[in-house]
């Protein structure tokens, strides 16, 4: 029977706060119980306690990254919004996402190269939904017309998902290529989309 986490408690907030940028840097594996206990200032037994162990911690931490995410994409759903503005809210959504957790894409690509047991699990469905609301959005622009009845929505998936991805994954090395801007996670991920969408609408604006 899964372990309910008591995510209200300050103790588990504490402890699921601090270990996820250390799994985020030295993956799973590298990072000991003792040192997840040291990060968070806590007892060592209370990782136990509260999460039954390291890897239902990692797993509970994993949950929690693509709730948000479910979430963004439950709320852009709630919104009367054509689906060429779903994308761009989605993506602007995105990037306040990962300003706010920065190690989220750490974690997601670390299981992607390195998996663990969350996988197949956690991380996978999570990645399939994400998947699955862009495909919705791009098909339902095929079908109202704005986007080209040429373009296969599983393709164009895929390269909206890597532009949207690309600049968490390398912005150390990417903002030494962008102008000069306050906010170069918001100013490439606006103008990556909207090439995006200049390439696949029928009148593009």
């Amino acid at each position: 029977m899964k372990k309910e986490i008591m995510t209200d408690k300050p103790a588990v907030h504490k402890i699921m706060t601090s270990a996820a940028p250390l799994f985020a840097q030295k993956g799973f594996a590298a990072v000991s119980v003792k040192e997840l206990a040291e990060a968070a200032e806590v007892n060592i037994a209370l990782i136990s306690y509260y999460f039954g162990g390291k890897e239902k911690l990692y797993a509970a931490i994993l949950d929690a990254q693509f709730d948000l995410i479910d979430n963004i994409i439950g709320s852009i759903r709630n919104e009367e919004n054509c689906p060429i503005e779903k994308i761009r809210r989605f993506s602007q959504k995105f990037v306040k996402l990962h300003k706010s957790y920065p190690y989220n894409h750490r974690l997601i690509y670390g299981e992607i190269i390195n998996s663990t047991n969350c996988y197949e699990s956690i991380v996978k469905p999570g990645i399939l939904r994400h998947h699955d609301f862009l495909t919705e959005c791009i098909q339902e622009g095929i079908n109202n017309g704005q986007i080209r009845s040429d373009v296969k929505p599983d393709c164009a998936n895929v390269l909206l998902g890597s532009l949207l991805h690309f600049y968490f994954m390398t912005n150390h090395l990417a903002d030494e290529f962008l102008e000069t801007k306050k906010d170069k996670a918001e100013y490439y991920i606006a103008e990556a989309v909207e090439m995006f969408l200049r390439g696949v609408l029928n009148n593009p604006v």
